[in-house]
């Protein structure tokens, strides 16, 4: 075992010689137990970088569906260059495996009409030299008070920033909005909006005691105490909500196409403009979700899908919640997704734009890590499937 962790860890320095690659390429083809090989690469993966490892759920999914398989299918083909020096069995499950270790895996298949088998391409070594860095987003948001004026909550101080209507406004030292009932009454409803944008999040209690919290490039209009028989906010981008329980003033979180109804539950909106569906999930409790005169009703675990194409509402069961509220929970998730997808999520959390050199990468990707990450450290596992960047100033450039 101690020269198989040490070919390991010269294969991860990327120091490795052919005999070497050879003769770690025989261990792995042979070995049975996957639970030892999993910690040999582990142990090497700790030692050379910091990200985080994908879930145990997820890497046993992968492995599943990669060594269970008798041979590999023709879809989801893309085009590229595949070097092939060991037997498909091999390259199956040393890809499977890696990928767990990594915490990506690349469903990356091409077929060559003049070749009589397909291969699987394997993930190359981390490149050297690549440049410019992003720090990740952070709690960064703009309130709009009811006369127009705007407070950049980042550079506010804490405590106290004013009364709106009935109500004072609190910036606790945790870095969140507070709407608290203050002592004088009046009858004039004030509207108050958080604004975050690309590359910031924000967390507000309303007056009623809902807890929200805004993602990147996302907005919250709601009005300073919740009169009449009903609590009515206006959301943008992407909100996730706990609300207070109130049987005679049902929630209702309107966006552009569709209406979410509560009593108290928890459960998130999706509804950024340059996604395809917006998206209602439901965690805790019922809601309704209304569009065009049709409404349907969740159970937790449920999604509300809204197509923007074809204005469809549908439900969908079975989601993965950690997935949907992975943001929330500071971090990056994906499962099976495309890069335009993972790259919409970049662009938004790193305040940056995406260009794409000779077309967009195809495949599909899985991993987890954390927000917290610097963009230059987030995109290394994407190196890992032969997809180089380069990041200039604020742009992020994609090159296959």
């Amino acid at each position: 075992m101690e020269r198989i962790n040490y070919l390991v860890d010269r294969y991860f320095s990327q120091n490795c010689t052919v005999d070497e690659k050879e003769e770690l390429a025989r261990w792995i083809t042979q070995q049975a137990q996957d639970d030892t090989l999993r910690e040999v690469l582990e142990t090497a993966w700790k030692k050379h970088t910091d990200e985080t490892l994908m879930p145990d759920h997820m890497s046993e999914r992968v492995l599943a569906n990669i060594l269970n398989q008798p041979s590999l299918p023709v879809a989801d083909k893309t085009e590229g260059k595949v070097v092939s020096l060991y037997p498909v069995t091999f390259w199956l499950r040393a890809a499977a495996v890696i990928a767990v270790i990594l915490g990506i895996a690349l469903t990356s298949y091409w077929w060559s009409q003049h070749r009589n088998a397909l291969e699987v391409a394997t993930p190359s070594p981390m490149k050297k030299g690549l440049t410019g860095d992003v720090a990740p987003g952070g709690n960064t948001a703009v309130l709009t008070l009811g006369d127009g004026s705007t407070v950049v909550l980042e550079n506010a101080r804490n405590g106290s920033l004013g009364q709106q209507g009935d109500v004072q406004i609190i910036k606790p030292a945790s870095g969140k909005l507070v709407y608290t009932a203050a002592n004088t009454k009046t009858d004039k409803v004030v509207y108050n909006t958080v604004t975050t944008p690309n590359g910031g999040q924000y967390q507000i209690e309303l007056p009623d005691g809902t807890k929200v919290w805004l993602n990147a490039a996302s907005s919250l209009r709601f009005p300073t105490a919740f009169s009449g028989n009903e609590r009515r906010v206006d959301i943008t981008g992407e909100v996730y909500f706990e609300v207070a329980k109130d049987a005679k003033k049902p929630f209702h979180v309107q966006t552009r196409d569709m209406d979410v109804t509560v009593l108290g539950t928890h459960f998130n909106v999706m509804a950024y403009a340059d996604e395809k569906t917006i998206r209602t999930t439901l965690l805790e409790g019922k809601v309704t979700v209304g569009q065009a005169g049709r409404v349907v009703s969740l159970s937790p675990g449920q999604q509300a899908q809204l197509s923007h194409e074809r204005s469809s509402l549908n439900v969908v069961n079975g989601i993965d919640i950690e997935e949907e509220m992975a943001w929330k929970n500071g971090l990056f998730l994906f499962n099976d997704a495309t890069m335009s997808a993972i790259m919409r999520q970049v662009s938004r959390w790193y305040n940056v734009d995406v260009v794409y050199e000779g077309g967009i990468p195809q495949g599909h990707f899985t991993g987890k890590l954390s927000r917290n990450t610097n963009l230059a450290t987030m995109l290394r596992i994407f190196t890992l499937s032969e997809i180089r960047y380069r990041i200039e100033g604020k742009k992020l450039i994609i090159m296959r």
